[in-house]
C-alpha cells in the first residue's frame, strides 16, 4: 500500500484516476503512458478508496445511474462505469440494446449484493 499521505500525491493520484476514467484505455496502457507501475494504481486507487468519505463510498453513491439518452441513427451504444467496466453494443436493436442494460444492471446489482464498487 502507498504509504505517503502527502496531500500532494493524494491530488496527484486523484487527477491521475480522473484521466484514467476518461481515457478509454486498459489499467496497464494508461499506466504506461503515465509513466507509473500497474501495482502502483492499484495501491493509490484502495488507499484513495479509504481516504474518500463513506458516503461517497457507498455502492449507490458510486455506482448510480445516470440519465441517457439514445440517438436515432447511432451505430451503437457505449456505457462506461466509473470501475473501468465499459460494455459497447454496436447495434440500434432497441431489443439488443435492452438486453444488454438489463444483464449490465443484473451484474452490477450482484457486484453491489457482494460488497463490491464500481
Amino acid at each position: 500500500m502507498a504509504r505517503s499521505s502527502d496531500p500532494g500525491k493524494v491530488r496527484q493520484w486523484q487527477q491521475r484516476m480522473a484521466r484514467f476514467q476518461n481515457s478509454n484505455r486498459s489499467v496497464a496502457r494508461f499506466c504506461q503512458g503515465e509513466g507509473v507501475s500497474v501495482a502502483s494504481f492499484y495501491q493509490w486507487r484502495e488507499k484513495l478508496q479509504q481516504l474518500a468519505p463513506s458516503r461517497e463510498r457507498s455502492p449507490k453513491a458510486v455506482c448510480g445511474f445516470r440519465p441517457v439518452r439514445l440517438v436515432a441513427g447511432s451505430a451503437s451504444l457505449a456505457v462506461r462505469l466509473p470501475g473501468g467496466t465499459q460494455l459497447e453494443v454496436p447495434t440500434t436493436d432497441p431489443q439488443v440494446v435492452q438486453l444488454a442494460l438489463q444483464t449490465l444492471a443484473q451484474v452490477d446489482a450482484q457486484r453491489v449484493a457482494g460488497g463490491e464498487t464500481c
